[in-house]
């Protein structure tokens, strides 16, 4: 293992990281002066540990990135940047070290979720730093890295594809760099158009710019702790749901559209079974909150809330336009099982991938036919592709993987005295990154009620969900790190 190039690497990485603390600075400068210090230590620190990273990898040329110093890199890289994001709440005294990094973490891993029982716990400088990281994180930090770093050879691709997970998130345009930016260049296109939109609504500029970045990062960070309930505005509810849908489908379709190829569009299927799925949650919850008479709302309030909230658990965004932690037992259900599913491959959404779980169900289904007739010979096709066994076996090991860690980190959280279903609600809310769940935590609550360690564990399962499990548990191996190993 090339150790000096990693080093080099997240060096680099801790310098683009210290660019980005400039702006909660200026944000102090202008808006609450005593803060400053908070960021000017915090640029500090981040400055000098880029300094020790760069000296300890040296500089040499021609230097192969392969795939053990590519995951090496996306690893150590999201774990250094919780870290670091952390340093502002603590150089204030406003958090203690466990919940600095929980919210720190909650932020980049764009899960949402907040310990604070008040926003006004925070200076506004803070504010901007929550919401800053929650964008940055929703593209991936090393996304952004990937853009800025020099051209190394060979692993660039596997740490690609490891910020753009799914089953089947694949590049646009022939070099890493230039699908990296062109990804980069259409999220904040984005951001750009929802911010005028929202500003067009009457939402005051800083509520805006909070929900614009928010919404872009399929992430829930909201200026108000009951969500968009606080803006009662449908307006804002439809602009949000426009783009929790853009955010959440494959980004190279935007830039394909952009090139006039609509034979592609046309051709994808993932981002059809997505849309399919959320029209049937959508129909589902409308069903059950109004045959339920559900705090006596009318058809179209149940079909506005209806809607809203199947697109956002859907998304894994986790804003709330009602307190669906009151919603009949079944459609809570529904939100449940959303949280699983999640958004497209290629996107900034969360969760186990609508494409991984078209191909289990056809995958089940092709098993069944080869029972009933053992001499059959079925491909599973995944739109116009046909899904290579390997990859077949790929999704079916990461599902497992998924379910699994799902169970042991819900026994974990259980210890903390949480009732079952709540216990699995956070789980399955912190692994896909939807952030609110049901009970303590629901939409219009906090995590502020969770112990050191619940919120320890809570941690695990944010950064676990958001590197999609394999990444974090293969540099946790020791033989990792060996450098006797070859891979």
């Amino acid at each position: 293992m090339d150790r000096g190039l990693i080093f080099r690497l997240l060096g680099q990485l801790s310098v683009a990281f210290t660019g980005i603390l400039v702006i909660p600075l200026l944000a102090a400068l202008i808006e609450d002066f005593e803060h400053v210090m908070l960021f000017v230590w915090s640029i500090l620190c981040s400055g000098t540990l880029a300094f020790i990273f760069l000296s300890l990898g040296g500089s040499r040329p021609n230097q192969r990135l392969r795939t053990r110093e590519a995951l090496a890199v996306v690893g150590c890289g999201w774990l250094l940047v919780c870290l670091l994001g952390a340093l502002p709440y603590l150089w204030g005294g406003i958090l203690d070290p466990v919940t600095a990094i929980f919210e720190s973490v909650s932020g980049f891993t764009t899960t949402g979720v907040t310990t604070a029982r008040s926003f006004e716990e925070f200076p506004k400088s803070i504010l901007v730093w929550r919401c800053l990281t929650h964008w940055c994180g929703g593209i991936g930090v090393i996304m952004l890295f990937i853009i800025i770093m020099p051209q190394v050879n060979g692993g660039t691709s596997t740490m690609f594809n490891a910020e753009m997970p799914g089953g089947f998130a694949e590049r646009t345009l022939p070099r890493i760099r230039k699908s990296a930016a062109m990804i980069c260049g259409v999220y904040f296109i984005m951001t750009c158009i929802e911010l005028f939109l929202l500003l067009l609504g009457s939402v005051p500029v800083y509520q805006a710019i909070n929900l614009a970045l928010a919404t872009m990062a399929t992430g829930g960070f909201s200026y108000y702790h009951a969500d968009l309930v606080s803006f009662h505005s449908v307006y804002v509810e439809i602009v949000a749901i426009i783009f929790m849908l853009i955010a959440s489908m494959n980004f190279s379709l935007y830039y394909r559209a952009f090139q006039g190829d609509w034979k592609f569009i046309r051709d994808e299927s993932e981002y059809k079974y997505y849309l399919g799925v959320l029209a049937l949650a959508s129909v589902c919850l409308t069903a059950n909150l109004y045959s339920s008479n559900y705090n006596n709302y009318s058809f179209w309030q149940c079909l506005r809330y209806g809607i809203f909230h199947a697109v956002s658990i859907g998304s894994t965004t986790g804003f709330a336009a009602d307190d669906f932690n009151n919603w009949p037992s079944f459609s809570r259900y529904v939100l449940f099982m959303l949280m699983f599913i999640g958004g497209c491959s290629g996107s900034t959404a969360g969760g186990i991938k609508i494409s991984r779980m078209v191909v289990l169900a056809k995958a089940a289904w092709s098993e069944l036919l080869r029972i009933l007739h053992p001499n059959i010979i079925y491909s599973i096709k995944f739109g116009h592709r046909i899904v290579e066994p390997q990859r077949v076996g790929n999704i079916t090991r990461f599902f497992f993987l998924y379910i699994i860690v799902f169970l042991v980190l819900t026994l974990a959280i259980s210890l903390t005295g949480m009732g079952i279903m709540d216990s699995m609600g956070l789980i399955a809310a912190c692994l896909s990154s939807v952030g609110p769940a049901f009970g303590i935590v629901g939409p219009t609550s906090t995590y502020a009620d969770l112990s050191i360690y619940g919120r320890i564990v809570t941690i695990i399962a944010m950064i676990l969900g958001r590197l999609e499990i394999f990444t974090l548990l293969i540099i946790a191996r020791p033989s990792f790190w060996s450098q006797k190993r070859n891979w």
